[in-house]
């Protein structure tokens, strides 16, 4: 490198050149890699009604590796709300993954309105879906600026009502600048909940008509979790949504659940049927509220010892703690 005008010995900017010219190799055959993922010659126009089928799904992630996903078959219509559970690695991300066309899958059909999704282009195919994930990506901007990524051409009364429905609008109001916060790389600034709100009030603003939520409440506490699945559900009404999860919380409202296991489905059916078979979902369930409960009378002490802080009283009501951001 050259500081402050002078020049390196010969060898060293040898080395110099020699790296610059072998980081630019790397460069440019990433540049030129054939895509994983292709568009067809001919797309097909996207549909009116957006009704998915998966039909004896397959994929592994390398030849000779176990199955992510094992013969998988099921309807997702417009309107219906189905729910994937299963403990880790179970297949239910990579489902996730292959719906938006991350990844090719090997075997089977994900029908959209009857026609395979390898059938569309892919740009315009995620068009139709909005996904929240547990791993939210907010850039070093704004608030106003994050939200209508969603929708650049999107009103200021539209995205303030998305903010509304997602529960986040009065904490967005109380901030030094409002919408025009400046709110740190990947929102770091914010806590995990507002940062799933954020994502929430986004999907929210691009009104897409597929909703795929991935683990959208995971490493949140209870009430958190408890007040970003209510916004989700206002988000699901009128919408095709599948939700991807581990955390067995608000499934009463899901037409089917199917739970997954290795990559298959080892149960299916709603909430209350599933409760009855006493299979992996009820054990799941039964472990999940043990769990809240343990945590809930480790917090007993600590409710009765008289504390009125801020951050406590955040707690008590759901609430986030308020922060104070400023521009860099």
């Amino acid at each position: 490198m050259w500081i402050f005008g002078v020049i390196p010995p010969l060898p060293l900017a040898f080395q110099y050149l020699g790296n610059s010219l072998e980081a630019g190799r790397r460069l440019f055959e990433i540049v030129d890699a054939e895509p994983v993922i292709a568009d067809p010659p001919a797309p097909a126009l996207l549909p009116v009604r957006c009704d998915l089928q998966v039909r004896n799904l397959c994929f592994s992630y390398g030849d000779g590796q176990l199955p992510a996903l094992d013969g998988l078959t099921f309807d997702l219509p417009w309107g219906r709300q189905v729910a994937v559970v299963g403990p880790s690695g179970a297949g239910k991300s990579t489902l996730a993954h292959l719906l938006v066309r991350f990844w090719q899958y090997q075997q089977g059909e994900i029908l959209l309105a009857g026609r395979d999704l390898r059938q569309y282009n892919q740009e315009e195919l995620r068009c139709l879906m909005a996904v929240v994930s547990q791993h939210t990506y907010l850039f070093h901007a704004t608030v106003r600026e994050n939200l209508l990524l969603a929708r650049p051409e999107a009103t200021e009364a539209e995205m303030i009502r998305a903010a509304q429905q997602a529960q986040i609008h009065d904490f967005i109001r109380s901030l030094p600048q409002g919408y025009d916060t400046w709110i740190g790389e990947q929102g770091l600034r914010l806590s995990g909940g507002q940062r799933q709100r954020l994502a929430v009030a986004r999907a929210i603003l691009k009104d897409a008509p597929i909703l795929i939520l991935d683990e959208p409440t995971a490493n949140l506490d209870a009430l958190t979790e408890r007040e970003l699945m209510t916004a989700l559900q206002a988000l699901a009404a009128g919408r095709a949504t599948l939700l991807i999860t581990h955390r067995l919380v608000g499934l009463e409202a899901a037409d089917e659940i199917l739970v997954l296991r290795a990559g298959r489905i080892v149960e299916r059916g709603r909430h209350h049927e599933l409760m009855q078979i006493r299979g992996l979902y009820r054990h799941m369930w039964d472990l999940q509220n043990q769990i809240l409960a343990e945590a809930l009378a480790n917090q007993a002490p600590e409710a009765g010892s008289g504390s009125d802080s801020t951050a406590d009283k955040s707690v008590e009501s759901g609430e986030d703690p308020p922060i104070q951001l400023q521009r860099p």
